[in-house]
């Protein structure tokens, strides 16, 4: 027997608590492996649960869920980006984390983004990535965000570079 498709959708509101305990889990497992990123004290003071309430309240969370109505990943999706300032039709893509104990969910829930960015006409699915993980910057190659450059990506202790991931235009009358 097949278990259910996961769902992914804008979160609600009310939402906005189980997926940012699934940041605290993601930010738990990167310090468990010794991964300097998502620093807890600057990232947390940078993203308190009331700045994901905010994106829920302004449908920019997003969330990929289980059929037992767990998240599975998380993101803010946006349609504009001041770390690219380059006019191009792009969404972006930030605060992702998937759920450590469901592999590849952060991937899954990318491939619903790049199809939602389809949907909506973007040439580009565009994010930053901590510059000195080597592991995170191939995981992004593999999935074909190319570097674009350093970019004025500096927040805390966190330096990123900027990637972007083309997307195939759509064929008139093809399902995204």
């Amino acid at each position: 027997m097949r278990e259910a498709p996961e769902c992914f959708r804008r979160a609600r509101e009310w939402e906005a608590d189980a997926l940012f305990d699934l940041i605290l889990r993601r930010i738990a497992w990167l310090r468990g492996r010794g991964i300097r990123q998502w620093e807890p004290a600057v990232y947390l003071k940078l993203y308190p649960l009331s700045y994901f309430e905010a994106r829920a309240r302004a449908g920019e969370l997003y969330g990929l869920w289980g059929p037992d109505g767990a998240p599975r990943a998380v993101a803010t999706l946006m349609e504009e980006d001041p770390l690219w300032s380059d006019g191009v039709a792009a969404l972006y893509v930030h605060n992702l984390a998937g759920d450590p104990e469901v592999p590849g969910a952060g991937t899954r829930l990318l491939r619903r983004a790049m199809a939602l960015a389809l949907e909506r006409g973007k040439a580009y699915l565009r994010l930053d990535c901590q510059r000195d993980n080597p592991e995170l910057n191939a995981y992004y190659e593999r999935l074909g965000f190319s570097y674009v450059g350093l970019g004025p990506v500096e927040e805390g202790g966190y330096r990123g570079n900027l990637r972007q991931c083309p997307l195939p235009p759509a064929t008139p009358g093809e399902a995204v």
